[in-house]
């Protein structure tokens, strides 16, 4: 068995949960902020984000740009908690819907820009294709063909009749139906082009020679350029078309102001709420550290009592050995041995030898 892959046996695993109850988790105000999300990513929180990232989606809105604003947030205030991380959390989201409905109304205003230069050119296009001299006609449900409500099935329905036209030409054979045709597509209001292709079918099948040679060689311009009209307006609904699903809800600016004043008070409310909740933990700590701080001082201020009575006990030792020594004889026990200096010894040695040679010399004389 490997240094790694060591055996799990009950009092190891014992041992562990112990040491993992005794952590108290990340202590740093980096390691509380990271540790203060992680509530937040399961449950019904992460059901919530998940919702809200398709909900996202589904509007056209990027989930990655909201998570980085939360991100922003996070790192700027440092929440310690799941309360002050969930109102973190609240304050993104309402600066990021903020943000998204001015954007969506920037491009709403856009796009009604982009749609009146489309429609524009459709009505430059009609302007070229108008007969001169045609009145002008309400687009409806009684307008021929070419002037009807645009629609996939009309544009189906021109080219069509404009297949039919290129197969008559080919074929130099022109059924009974040509004048039905002419009159579904364009009524009693043709178009330039409409009027020519009608001209040019009658030309090609007179006697005149010089008119059908001249309506062979026109008559395919003249189909092809009507066919490449049509196109061109198809195309022009197209983009409008598309243009109007893609513009969202139609707002005014006083709606998106109103709205726009509802995130703000919500913003500056969860703000608000944030700020006192903090500041309430700073001054819960602020004095539980000040408790902290008083015992400590009151602790070391005793130490420097003790300590000071120390030194002045030691300091006042040499007087208090002499009244102990008065006191001692006061009482009748043993006063002290006195001590002598060395001189008193020396003086008291002389006298002793100088009184025993007086003594001798004495004897002698007698």
């Amino acid at each position: 068995m490997s240094l790694v892959e060591r055996e799990s046996t009950p009092a190891r695993v014992a041992a562990s949960q112990a040491n993992g109850r005794k952590s108290k988790g990340p202590t740093t105000p980096e390691g509380k902020a990271r540790a203060s999300l992680n509530s937040l990513k399961t449950g019904a929180y992460a059901k919530t984000d998940k919702a809200l990232r398709e909900i996202m989606v589904r509007r056209g809105e990027n989930p990655d740009d909201f998570e980085r604003l939360h991100q922003e947030f996070t790192e700027e205030w440092e929440p310690e908690y799941v309360t002050e991380a969930t109102l973190v959390k609240t304050i993104a989201e309402k600066t990021f819907d903020k943000a998204q409905l001015r954007a969506a109304w920037m491009e709403s205003q856009l796009n009604s820009l982009r749609i009146a230069e489309v429609k524009a050119k459709r009505q430059q296009l009609v302007n070229r294709r108008w007969l001169p001299g045609v009145t002008n006609v309400e687009r409806g449900k009684e307008a021929p063909l070419w002037l009807a409500k645009d629609s996939p099935a009309k544009f189906h329905a021109i080219f069509e009749i404009l297949d039919d036209f290129q197969k008559w030409y080919e074929n130099r054979a022109v059924p009974e139906t040509f004048g039905q045709d002419m009159y579904a597509l364009y009524g009693e209001h043709h178009s330039r082009a409409g009027e020519r292709i009608r001209a040019l079918f009658i030309d090609l099948f007179e006697d005149d020679k010089d008119a059908a040679a001249k309506a062979e060689v026109e008559l395919p311009k003249w189909i092809a350029q009507e066919r490449s009209d049509v196109e061109r307006e198809r195309e022009l609904y197209r983009q409008e078309w598309e243009l109007k699903a893609n513009a969202g809800p139609n707002l005014t600016e006083e709606e998106v102001a109103k709205k726009e004043a509802a995130l703000e008070r919500q913003i500056r409310d969860q703000t608000r709420l944030l700020l006192q909740l903090k500041k309430a933990r700073s001054e819960k700590g602020n004095r539980e550290q000040g408790v902290g701080d008083k015992e400590k001082s009151h602790g070391a201020s005793q130490s420097e009592t003790q300590e000071t009575a120390s030194a002045k006990a030691s300091s006042s030792e040499p007087g208090q050995s002499a009244i102990a020594t008065e006191r001692g004889t006061a009482d009748g026990g043993p006063p002290a041995k006195p001590v002598r200096s060395s001189s008193t010894d020396a003086e008291g040695a002389a006298a002793g030898s100088a009184t025993k040679h007086e003594t001798a010399a004495d004897g002698e004389v007698a």
